[in-house]
C-alpha cells in the first residue's frame, strides 16, 4: 500500500489505528480525514509528522471528492461516524446524514478499485443468545445507529458489486481501553471511581457484551483490510474476542485494575429503554480471513484504561 487514507483518524480506534499504519507502513504516504469532532487536542498524542490531515466533515461531498481526487488513496480504512446510541436516538437525521449520506460520498468519490474498509457493528445483529455468526444469524437492528450502519453496509456492498471499490465490512464489536472519546460503560465506570465515588451508578445491568482492546480493534482492521479473497467476493467479516461479559465482570475488572472495592448501584436515569441481552462475535471466519485472533485480555485492557485514565481526559 503506498496511498493510505483513514477517516475518523483521531477518533477511538482511528488514532490507535493509525499509530500501527506509521509502524507497519513506514513507506507509504498516510491521509487522516477527520472533522475533529472529538477534540483537536487529541492530536498531541499523535505522531503528526507521519501523516497528513485532512479537516473536512464527510458530510460535505465537494469536500470529499476535491479531497480523494487530490490524494487517491489505495485504501480507505472508513471509521468516520457517530456511534454513541443516545447521540443516535436524539438526533436521527444527523446519524443518518453521517453514517449513511457520509459513507456514501466517501464510495463515490474514491477512486475505481480502491479497498474500501467499512467499520460496521455488531448491532446490526437481531438479539440472541448464541454467538453472532456473519452469514447465518438474523439481522434487526434495535436502534438508530444499528440501521444506519446496516444501511451503510447495504452501499459498500452496492458499490462493490458494480466494480467501483473492493469491499471489506468489519462488523465491530464493543471496544475498550484507553484512549475512548464517549461516555461508554467502562468510562462512566473509571470516571466515577476516581472522582472518589465507590459506589458507582450504572444503567441495565444484565447485558453480556464481547468486549475487544481498542488495539486489538485496530490490528483487526489493518488485517481484514488486506485479507482480499482471490475471487474477487465481498469481504465480511465479525471483530470480536469471541467471549462475552456480563456487565458485572466489566465492573469486577476495572475494580480490580484500581485496587478498589466498589458496590453497584442501578440508576433509572441511565436505563436504556432498549438494549439488547447478548452480544458475542463468531471469531471463525476472522480467523479463517486473517490467521489471527484478538489477544488482550479484558483485564488487561483495563488496567491500561485506569492506568492512562489522568492522560485520556487531557487527550
Amino acid at each position: 500500500m503506498k496511498t493510505i487514507a483513514v477517516t475518523g483518524g483521531v477518533g477511538y480506534v482511528g488514532r490507535e489505528l493509525v499509530r500501527q499504519l506509521v509502524v507497519a507502513h513506514s513507506d507509504a504516504a498516510l491521509h487522516v480525514i477527520d472533522n475533529l469532532d472529538c477534540g483537536e487536542h487529541r492530536l498531541a498524542a499523535m505522531p503528526q509528522d507521519k501523516f497528513t490531515l485532512h479537516r473536512i466533515d464527510i458530510r460535505d461531498r465537494d469536500a470529499v471528492r476535491t479531497t480523494l481526487a487530490a490524494i487517491a488513496p489505495e485504501i480507505i480504512f472508513h471509521l468516520a461516524a457517530v456511534h454513541f446510541i443516545p447521540f443516535c436516538e436524539r438526533d436521527p437525521a444527523d446519524a443518518v446524514a453521517r453514517n449513511v449520506a457520509g459513507t456514501v460520498n466517501l464510495l463515490d468519490a474514491a477512486p475505481v478499485g480502491t479497498r474500501f474498509v467499512f467499520a460496521s457493528t455488531a448491532a446490526v445483529y437481531g438479539p440472541e443468545d448464541t454467538a453472532h455468526v456473519e452469514d447465518t444469524s438474523p439481522i434487526r437492528p434495535m436502534d438508530i445507529y444499528g440501521w444506519t450502519k446496516l444501511q451503510g453496509e447495504q452501499f459498500v456492498r452496492y458499490y462493490h458489486e458494480t466494480g467501483k471499490v473492493s469491499g471489506a465490512i468489519v462488523r465491530l464489536f464493543n471496544v475498550v481501553g484507553s484512549g475512548e472519546t464517549n461516555p461508554h460503560l467502562a468510562p462512566a465506570i473509571i470516571e466515577q471511581l476516581d472522582g472518589g465515588n465507590h459506589k458507582v451508578k450504572l444503567g441495565n445491568l444484565f447485558p453480556h457484551r464481547d468486549y475487544i482492546d481498542v488495539s486489538d480493534a485496530a490490528e483487526g482492521f489493518r488485517r481484514i483490510g488486506a485479507a482480499r479473497a482471490a475471487d474477487g467476493s465481498l469481504t465480511l467479516s465479525n471483530l470480536g474476542t469471541g467471549q462475552s461479559h456480563a456487565v458485572g465482570d466489566m465492573v469486577r475488572s476495572i475494580a480490580e485494575a484500581a485496587a478498589i472495592e466498589i458496590d453497584i448501584e442501578q440508576d433509572a436515569s441511565r436505563v436504556r429503554a432498549v438494549d439488547r441481552p447478548m452480544l458475542k462475535a463468531s471469531t471463525a471466519k476472522l480467523e479463517t480471513l486473517t490467521g489471527w485472533r484478538p489477544q488482550i485480555p479484558l483485564i488487561d485492557a483495563m488496567r491500561k484504561a485506569w492506568a492512562t485514565r489522568k492522560e485520556d481526559r487531557l487527550q
